[in-house]
């Protein structure tokens, strides 16, 4: 490439959730890390994510917490397949595509990179990443370690560098295979996005830690913006070295404007089946998007509020 830097690492799945992660590309700007694209045990996920002068604003593994909330993740607590029977679908017992082991009797299955190999330069500031994806149900009693794929996802990641921020667009387009699917009604999903440990307002105990969690209206913090609409929601704060940093984070319209649901201590979730489902049949697709924004500064600083006012009129939200 001419612009943009782009190194990969061997592709291994690691065996256990809490084996480290295997560090599918690493993407680079004018000599500086921007983000890059990461593989663990049950999860695919974007990772690093860095703001223009270095400092990591999202992290894989917080030290305290949620270990199975990597960065910015994709996934549903709540995943059903259809089998077709001469009475019509036949519900299958729900699997969750969200944490690493069974939750509330919900078998654990995994989002694995398949191929990582189509990169295009769009402009000097632009590269498009078309990452492949299998949605895979647990391990099936009797076939060893035979995995049934449910879903195939086809996930877009937009990277734009600049000087005060770095803007990474997140798509996830999914299909099912042999089987209808649906996701949802769930609390945990669809994006998810952890926080670096020092932007945290609190820590899981509620210890003061020194962020600052802010959305669009002048609102500070959970209790003003927990599940509430918003344009956008940020958190900013000082890293070891005291260089100010944040993370911004808006909806495209194809998420559908759903109230946020964050946490001082550092969690987003942005979530459009938290109150219905979405079923998706066979030759149909589910397609949703996110923007992060790293930036240097807080939000202020970095002119947030401007940024979204753009991205608004890009993807064509009214803001009046």
């Amino acid at each position: 490439m001419r612009y943009f830097t782009a190194e990969e690492a061997p592709y291994v799945i690691p065996d256990r959730w809490e084996d480290e992660a295997t560090r599918l590309l690493k993407v680079g700007w004018k000599g500086r890390l921007v983000t890059g694209l990461s593989q663990s045990a049950y999860r695919s996920y974007v990772f690093p994510v860095v703001s223009p002068a270095g400092v990591y604003v999202t992290t894989e593994r917080s030290a305290s917490d949620h270990p199975w909330h990597q960065s910015v993740t994709i996934g549903s607590d709540r995943f059903y397949t259809y089998l077709q029977s001469p009475e019509g679908p036949v519900e299958q017992p729900p699997l969750n595509m969200y944490w690493d082991w069974p939750f509330q009797g919900r078998d654990a299955g995994r989002i694995i990179s398949s191929v990582v190999d189509e990169r295009t330069e769009r402009a000097e500031d632009h590269l498009e990443i078309t990452q492949r994806l299998q949605w895979q149900g647990p391990e099936e009693y009797g076939v060893g370690a035979y995995r049934r794929v449910l879903a195939d996802e086809v996930r877009i990641i937009d990277v734009r560098p600049g000087d005060v921020a770095n803007i990474i667009d997140v798509r996830s387009q999914v299909r099912p295979t042999d089987w209808d699917l649906r996701i949802g009604p769930c609390r945990h999903g669809y994006f998810t996005i952890r926080v670096a440990d020092h932007l945290r307002v609190v820590d899981r105990n509620g210890d003061k830690v020194g962020g600052k969690l802010t959305a669009s209206g002048g609102r500070v913090g959970e209790k003003e913006i927990r599940w509430q609409l918003a344009d956008w929601v940020d958190y900013s704060g000082k890293d070891e070295q005291g260089r100010m940093a944040g993370v911004a984070i808006f909806q495209f319209p194809s998420v559908a404007n759903v109230p946020w649901y964050l946490v001082d201590y550092g969690s987003v979730r942005i979530n459009p089946h938290r109150m219905s489902h979405r079923y998706i049949k066979r030759g149909e697709m589910l397609d949703l998007a996110i923007r992060v924004v790293a930036h240097d500064g807080d939000a202020e600083e970095a002119g947030i509020a401007d940024l979204y006012a753009s991205f608004a009129d890009e993807v064509g939200i009214s803001t009046n």
